[in-house]
């Protein structure tokens, strides 16, 4: 159940929140893009505030500097903990090597 804040406020200060942590590298929208609140003029990408009976969603890019279930779990249970004890969905989107240069620009070679 979310709490009595304003959705969109909550959503922003949950994509906050879920930015500062160490290991995520990006808030992420999907493939489609669709993983996002609608705000005036815009969308908030990679958060989704669900009715009362429904998970918040998220989804991520994370750096690979810490196990992924064990950040799944931290960001879990941040999100829960801002949205009354709502159940999360997390979506790891992608995840980045450190030390890897990666050229967001150019798209990954397909192997043949």
């Amino acid at each position: 159940m979310l709490t009595s804040a304003d959705p969109p406020t909550l959503a922003e200060r949950v994509a906050a929140a879920v930015g500062a942590h160490p290991s995520v590298v990006r808030l992420h929208g999907g493939t489609f893009g669709d993983l996002a609140t609608y705000l005036p003029g815009r969308r908030l990408i990679g958060v989704r505030l669900g009715a009362a009976s429904e998970p918040v969603e998220l989804g991520v890019v994370l750096l690979l500097d810490r196990p992924i279930p064990g950040v799944v779990r931290s960001l879990r249970r941040l999100v829960s903990g801002m949205c009354g004890g709502a159940p999360v969905d997390v979506t790891v989107g992608d995840v980045i090597v450190p030390g890897v240069a990666v050229d967001v620009a150019q798209p990954m070679p397909v192997p043949r």
